[in-house]
């Protein structure tokens, strides 16, 4: 009977001071580090998406232009009218030689998700700023984006010298669909837009301006010397086509960015 109340009292002391333990950490908490019931595992500030889903090609683009200069001069620079040319051309810097086409692609790769979930918040954030008869123009700008998503990652993926039709079709469609999500979205923005902007998305559609002047810009000059390049084999010629490239695909980055001014007090929660 004795070793029986013992046990019970010992239990009871180790509940009491588990108790009071407890109560002890609930004190060391303030309310906002307490968990609460159904909150968040993760929350990420859209500005971070916003970044990484530019930082991530626009670093791969450098290194693998930068490198190609360095290492792989010759070959980057070579076309089939055998002339002098000084500057590497994208598609031979991104897909025909090591470590550049593996850095590039898992660099594409990664940022397409971003790019995805950029995507569909687009699609709501003009469906809730345009008027109801121009909402189907936001399905529209929805598809392209999607569309150039694809593209690139099929351009990243089919090297223009191991599948250039491949290469060649899908870098077509991501200049055809980029320009057109490019110019859609700004004539909403500029023309169909129905509701107030703040001073971030007034800054954002700033740039989205430059960007977009700049980027048809350099796809007009583009064609035209790439079509001199076709026509009249003529040194350097290509080189110049790859630097208006160059400006092509960073505008587009930059046109990308603005989603950091517009999305600026949203946070990503997982």
């Amino acid at each position: 009977m004795y070793n029986n109340n013992n046990s019970a009292e010992v239990e009871l002391r180790s509940r009491a001071s588990k108790a009071r333990k407890s109560a002890a950490a609930e004190k060391l908490l303030s309310p906002a580090e307490k968990p609460a019931e159904g909150s968040p595992l993760l929350s990420i500030p859209f500005p971070w998406v916003a970044l990484g889903s530019v930082l991530l090609p626009l670093s791969a683009f450098i290194y693998c232009i930068v490198y190609s200069f360095f290492y792989h001069y010759e070959w980057t620079t070579q076309t089939h009218c055998n002339v002098w040319n000084f500057a590497p051309s994208i598609s031979a810097a991104i897909g025909l030689f090591r470590p550049q086409k593996y850095v590039w692609k898992l660099f594409v790769s990664l940022h397409s998700a971003p790019r995805l979930l950029m995507a569909l918040m687009y699609r709501s954030y003009f469906k809730k700023g345009v008027a109801s008869n121009y909402k189907i123009l936001a399905e529209v700008a929805f598809i392209c984006s999607v569309l150039e998503v694809v593209s690139l990652l099929m351009l990243s993926f089919a090297p223009s010298r191991e599948d250039f039709k491949v290469h060649k079709n899908s870098f077509a469609v991501f200049l055809v669909v980029s320009a057109l999500y490019m110019l859609l979205t700004f004539w909403l923005l500029t023309f169909k837009w129905s509701r107030e902007r703040n001073e971030a998305e007034k800054a954002g559609q700033r740039l989205k301006k430059l960007m977009v002047k700049a980027n048809a810009g350099c796809i007009l000059v583009a064609l035209y010397l790439y079509y001199r390049h076709n026509r009249y084999c003529e040194p350097g010629m290509y080189s110049i086509f790859s630097i208006f490239e160059y400006g092509v695909v960073l505008t587009n980055m930059g046109y990308h960015w603005t989603s950091y001014y517009d999305f600026h007090d949203r946070v990503l929660q997982v």
